[in-house]
């Protein structure tokens, strides 16, 4: 059995023997629409705002994961509500989850400089376990063919942003599963803030930072910095790492490197940006890499600003 085959084998017992922790994908360029981890988001763009992106994890691996989705966002009712979709496909080896979220966000002028969105985001989960893909028979632990289960769920969060500062904490897979035979998903927690600083009338400088909680396995932080060349080419990277804050088993080590991530997003129009990231593993994947790319298009109306963006978030 050759290297990738051990890989997928793996992956396949993984998802069969430990399906009630399911977790969330895994982006890396959340950090230009976080709409995807927190339904306050929705609006925030201040106009109808359309993207898309496709993300192809640990490359070369058989079954690794591949996640596409699609989202689109604008402003309602006097630009006071923000409502959107989020549209995802989530797949690894023999399982994929595909899902489907309405996003309403409430818009509160809380200052002069200052804007708190209040989100909630119903939506249905499909998830879908092919067992013909594990080459694997007379094993009573394994589907013969596709076991389908359609869920719903709820995210929600808060998200307070004036022009150049931003902070937002968000929760998903709110709705807990009774029948313990059915995947039973993981509550998610997540922590977002940034700020963006001139450091001259060319260069702009964004830090922020990304904190990932399920209370079950080690707390994810992403540590982010990015470049914005001329209001056009944001250049950065981001530093994936993972620490025992709440569960610190004795022996184990307090973090962990993850992956690092460079990442470009270029104004190639007004109205049209698209994005790349290449993640490298620093665990034991260092030998594959992830690629993700994302297209967005603006959809403005007359009285809309003429700047390339409306916000740096």
């Amino acid at each position: 059995m050759n290297k990738m085959k051990i890989y997928y084998l793996l992956l396949a017992l993984l998802l069969t023997t430990a399906a009630s922790a399911q977790q969330n994908p895994q982006y890396s360029q959340y950090i230009f629409n976080s709409t995807s981890i927190n339904p306050a988001y929705t609006g925030s763009k201040n106009v109808l705002n359309l993207n898309a992106f496709y993300r192809s994890q640990w490359t070369g691996v058989e079954g690794a994961p591949e996640t596409q989705a699609l989202t689109v966002d604008g402003l309602v009712a006097n630009d006071r509500l923000g409502a959107g979709l989020t549209l995802t496909r989530d797949e690894i080896g023999a399982q994929s989850v595909t899902s489907a979220y309405a996003n309403i966000a409430v818009k509160l002028q809380v200052s002069q400089n200052a804007i708190l969105s209040l989100g909630i985001a119903p939506g249905l989960v499909q998830h879908v376990v092919d067992g013909s893909k594990f080459g694997i028979q007379d094993d009573p632990s394994i589907p013969t063919g596709k076991q389908t289960d359609l869920k719903p769920d709820v995210k929600i969060g808060a998200y307070l942003h004036t022009s150049r500062f931003y902070a937002g904490v968000s929760a998903s897979d709110l709705i807990q599963y009774k029948d313990m035979d059915q995947v039973e998903p993981e509550r998610h927690y997540y922590f977002t803030s940034g700020y963006v600083f001139d450091v001259s009338p060319f260069v702009k400088f964004k830090p922020s930072v990304l904190v990932k909680e399920d209370f079950h396995a080690p707390t994810s932080v992403d540590l982010n910095g990015f470049l914005l060349l001329g209001e056009r080419l944001w250049l950065g990277s981001s530093y994936r790492t993972s620490m025992n804050v709440f569960n610190n088993p004795e022996g184990e080590t307090l973090s962990k490197k993850t992956a690092v991530a460079f990442i470009a997003e270029l104004q190639v129009l007004k109205e049209l940006r698209v994005g790349y990231s290449f993640d490298k593993m620093l665990n034991g994947f260092s030998d594959y890499n992830t690629h993700e790319v994302s297209v967005g298009y603006y959809f403005f109306k007359k009285k809309d600003t003429s700047m390339l963006t409306p916000q740096y978030f």
